[in-house]
């Protein structure tokens, strides 16, 4: 029988040494050092990526009230919305664009107090009419693409590249995921110095104000910074996500209803259509969702257009709780209706999550300053991460024009 090389002691195993020296002497461990470089690199190659999407989502956070809009000198807020209203604001932007198909109608909200119409013909870009629900007339038009604002958002969702462009940003997602794992990681001081490392002291020098904020506004935000990831390559490869929470738990009502619509599509028939009535088609998409409120519309396209009424029993334009109630387009017949924000399982609270959660849109305006206030980490973070490195190199140059 081997005797213990020390006797009365138990010798401890590798993984609990592992875990101990984590706790209390992080400093001393090689996969600290790995993460530091991963963290290191990663920061410095992609800062400038980093700065962006922050800057740029913070900015989204606000799209609908920084949108340019005519001057509004309408109905006071908390005018309903009808489906006559919302037919007679259509018509009156029809009016103006005769040979123009209409897109997408919207109802007034808390942020935009127009109702807006969506216009487009073939080879031309699509125009937004602003239509005052007080006189019924257009008060004004935009190319909303050609607004600064749509730039910021072409440039959030796919870095104004045509194609792959979302697949691209869902690279830069993993790799802010792999910062914020690292950098919780790296954050973590030991058992004794954990407290400090929550806060700013702005009584040192300089160079350690830098470092301190860096770790501060880094735990602080680490929640927001892996909400953002993870949802972000959700939205590039939705599929393989909602594959791996499937495993989890099953979804019933979360998820796009795109095998029922491809199924509709399926057994759609060329023959005539029929006439398509807008008017009662919206009342019957009320009396289905009642006591939703009319949020708008979508007209379809392709070869078995379908057409979408918005039913919000939310906030209006949040769309996060909303039911989409669609029609055919041909019979005029109502085929399904989908309650998105109901959700029965955990599978469904997981995928529904992403959209609230990375927007930040669903949360009230304190919600929206805090979403907002939370991306401005992200340039801080690059900031800061650089000029320790600045700080790094500098030091070493200067020792080594010393010691020459």
């Amino acid at each position: 029988m081997p005797i213990p090389s020390n006797p009365g002691v138990t010798q401890t195993s590798q993984p609990q040494g592992w875990l101990r020296s984590f706790i209390h002497r992080p400093r001393q461990l090689w996969m600290r050092r790995a993460c530091f470089q991963i963290h290191l690199w990663a920061g410095i190659l992609f800062s400038l990526y980093i700065c962006a999407i922050g800057i740029s989502g913070s900015i989204l956070v606000f799209h609908d009230e920084l949108m340019p809009r005519p001057h509004f000198t309408g109905s006071p807020p908390g005018t309903p919305c009808t489906p006559t209203s919302l037919v007679t604001a259509l018509q009156a932007a029809e009016h103006l664009h005769p040979h123009f198909m209409p897109q997408l109608a919207s109802c007034p909200t808390d942020a935009d107090r127009f109702y807006q119409i969506n216009l487009q013909a073939s080879g031309q870009p699509a125009v937004t009419l602003y239509v005052d629900p007080a006189t019924d007339q257009v008060a004004g038009e935009e190319d909303q693409d050609a607004t600064w604002i749509g730039f910021v958002e072409r440039f959030h969702i796919d870095l104004l590249l045509r194609k792959n462009g979302r697949q691209w940003n869902g690279l830069g997602a993993g790799i802010l995921l792999a910062l914020a794992v690292t950098g919780l990681f790296l954050w973590w001081p030991g058992i004794r110095n954990w407290a400090r490392a929550l806060k700013v002291n702005f009584s040192l020098n300089w160079k350690r104000i830098n470092f301190d904020l860096h770790s501060a506004v880094g735990f602080w935000t680490i929640l927001f910074s892996l909400t953002w990831a993870l949802t972000g390559i959700y939205f590039a490869w939705e599929t393989p996500f909602e594959r791996a929470i499937s495993l989890l738990s099953p979804m019933t009502t979360a998820r796009y209803p795109a095998e029922d619509i491809a199924r509709f599509q399926a057994r759609f028939s060329s023959a005539e259509p029929a006439t398509f009535d807008l008017t009662s088609t919206l009342e019957r998409a009320v009396s289905d969702s009642h006591p939703a409120r009319l949020e708008g519309f979508f007209y379809g396209s392709g070869r078995a257009p379908i057409f979408t009424v918005y039913m919000a029993r939310g906030a209006m334009g949040d769309y996060a709780n909303t039911d989409f109630v669609y029609f055919d387009q041909s019979s005029g017949n109502l085929f399904l209706n989908w309650h998105r924000g109901q959700n029965h399982t955990l599978g469904d609270w997981l995928l529904w999550l992403a959209v609230p959660l990375h927007f930040g849109t669903s949360f009230g305006m304190l919600g929206k300053i805090l979403w907002a206030t939370a991306g401005l980490a992200f340039p801080a973070l690059a900031m800061t991460g650089i000029l320790m490195y600045w700080n790094r190199c500098l030091s070493k140059w200067r020792k080594a024009l010393n010691a020459a």
